[in-house]
């Protein structure tokens, strides 16, 4: 295929593009292309670039085109400030979940000092644990963090992003809590003397949802959707835990991301399953309901 890029300076190449896509997608495209970061672009205007660089940047930008994600086309995206690297097997990190992470730093800061055992629900990349715990100092050595996902390839991307920012993580493959609750079996470890703090971003959306939704089609359907309105893996989760209840006697604060649609559901879910749950909701950055966080 011949290039429709025939200009080679980066400002050229950069104003051809914003006809197809947004300028802005452009330079982080180029811009990874290079191996510079943005502001490099805006420095050396008039630099001329070679054929295959040409060639690259054509082809990431026939691909956004078709609404393929930035974040997969780069392979990074940028989490409560920090890099995180994504692909295909994860779900991209969204700005409104940051705010269940310093829900969850507020809870654990507030503690009382004793170890906590934390567990990530469905971690894909890993930003939840990895942002919290890149986030604490001082309280870093009492808490234990372990995180579970049903896809292995998902967790291959999570190790990756623990061994980049340096975070001690135990990853375990599993649906939902269970790993987690067979490795206490089978080490025979008794955890009363432990807070445990559980955070889930789990699939949340309804088919419909889904389909109605173009800028969502290229990510993973499974780490998406899920039935009984979206909030079936919730309900799995929280009957899992019940069993914990039943097993072992600790404090638990759990912290779920949600639609906004679902809080009345979601909340009377809980409820039946455990009666005596304190059930708060904090809205994300457009006002929206996002985070549920039960205390057990």
């Amino acid at each position: 295929m011949q290039s429709v890029f025939h200009s080679s300076s980066i400002s050229q190449l950069i104003e051809k593009a914003s006809k197809k896509i947004d300028r802005l997608d452009a330079q982080l495209l180029l811009a990874h292309v290079l191996k510079q970061p943005r502001a490099f672009l805006i420095a050396h205007g008039d630099e001329k670039i070679g054929k295959i660089d040409i060639w690259k940047f054509e082809k990431l930008v026939q691909k956004r085109k078709r609404e393929i994600p930035l974040a997969y086309l780069t392979g990074h995206k940028e989490f409560f400030g920090l890099d995180f690297f994504v692909n295909t097997h994860t779900l991209i990190p969204r700005p409104d979940t940051e705010v269940m992470i310093e829900q969850v730093l507020e809870q654990i800061t507030q503690s009382p000092d004793r170890p906590i055992t934390y567990i990530d629900i469905g971690t894909g990349s890993g930003c939840i644990p990895i942002a919290i715990a890149q986030t604490l100092t001082d309280k870093r050595k009492q808490l234990k963090i372990f995180a579970t996902d049903i896809s292995r390839k998902a967790l291959r991307v999570a190790k990756k992003n623990a061994q980049k920012h340096t975070i001690d993580i135990t990853y375990l493959h599993g649906n939902l809590l269970e790993p987690w609750v067979h490795r206490q079996q089978y080490n025979n470890r008794t955890i009363e003397q432990f807070e445990l703090i559980i955070t889930a971003n789990l699939p949340y959306l309804t088919q419909t949802q889904f389909d109605e939704e173009p800028s969502i089609q290229h990510e993973p359907h499974a780490a998406l959707v899920a039935d009984n309105n979206g909030l079936a893996l919730y309900e799995e989760l929280l009957c899992q835990m019940k069993k914990i209840i039943t097993n072992y006697q600790l404090p638990i604060t759990v912290f779920l991301e949600i639609d906004p649609s679902q809080t009345a559901t979601i909340s009377k879910m809980i409820t039946h399953i455990f009666p005596k749950a304190t059930i708060h909701i904090q809205k994300d950055l457009s006002g929206k309901d996002r985070v549920v966080t039960i205390i057990l």
